[in-house]
């Protein structure tokens, strides 16, 4: 049985170092994604912020910042990391904050968590709930049914001095349902090696089933962009102005990396660039 922090150092060490994840550049160019669509951005909230890296950025592109986690020993990592900041307990598919922000982040699939349509629909929904008019929701998907692979193993290895993990993550599905059973060996030479499972279950949902849960919700102006690795693009989409409220900004000055789709876009699991 893993503790707390041990957890949180095993998924930091993994995507940190292991699988190269760049917080800092994701951070910068999420940040250009959003004032392109709302120069004026100014407080930013994270969900499913896990421990804080993206935040650890963002806090100094924005005024004011917080996040939102379910994942307790994350959530405390998060805590340690911002100080300041406030990372709020709470489920994605039901949160209230009592506050809107300029822009609401939902990264790294953590979506996928969501376990059916309708749980998508209330994620949309909380999201949406909390961007003020004129304010951008930036998502980034969990894999499509198109997409997915089962089989392979996956490992990774990765040291940081003091602490040194291996993880193998084996992959299977079942109708929507993709499973990823993953186990840790973490070794420390004064406390020794410590194993752990944990299984993961994300849904595979369709372009067209995002697409029409951020409509649901009220946005608009849906676009795909290029993301982290090949097949996890980003989504954005903007919460309409008040009436007589001016665009933020008009669509002819956006950046033209991504196209704006409608119903029935059927990108076959792919974003699409102009």
């Amino acid at each position: 049985m893993a503790h707390d922090h041990d957890l949180a150092a095993a998924y930091e060490l993994i995507y940190t170092v292991a699988a190269g994840k760049d917080y800092r550049r994701e951070a910068h160019d999420i940040t250009a994604l959003i004032r392109q669509r709302n120069p004026t951005a100014d407080s930013l909230l994270d969900v499913a912020c896990g421990t804080g890296l993206h935040l650890s950025h963002f806090r100094h592109s924005f005024r004011h910042v917080e996040g939102l986690e379910l994942a307790e020993p994350m959530r405390k990592a998060a805590v340690n990391r911002l100080a300041g900041i406030a990372v709020h307990a709470g489920d994605m598919r039901d949160f209230r904050l009592g506050r809107r922000f300029s822009a609401v982040t939902c990264l790294f699939s953590s979506i996928g968590y969501a376990r059916s349509v309708d749980e998508l629909n209330d994620v949309l929904d909380c999201l949406a709930a909390h961007l003020e008019p004129g304010g951008v929701l930036l998502l980034e998907p969990w894999f499509t049914p198109k997409q997915w692979i089962s089989g392979p193993v996956d490992t990774g290895t990765a040291a940081d001095g003091r602490r040194h993990l291996t993880r193998m993550c084996v992959s299977h599905h079942a109708g929507t349902t993709s499973t990823l059973t993953m186990h840790y060996l973490l070794g420390e030479a004064d406390t020794g090696i410590r194993h752990w499972s944990e299984e993961h279950n994300l849904t595979l949902f369709t372009d067209e089933q995002y697409h029409h849960a951020i409509r649901q919700a009220g946005l608009r102006d849906v676009e795909w962009h290029p993301g982290w690795r090949d097949q996890r693009p980003r989504i954005t989409a903007i919460k309409p102005p008040l009436a007589g409220s001016p665009d933020p900004v008009p669509t002819s000055r956006r950046n033209g990396t991504a196209r704006r789709l409608g119903p029935g876009f059927g990108l076959s699991g792919r974003w699409r660039r102009t």
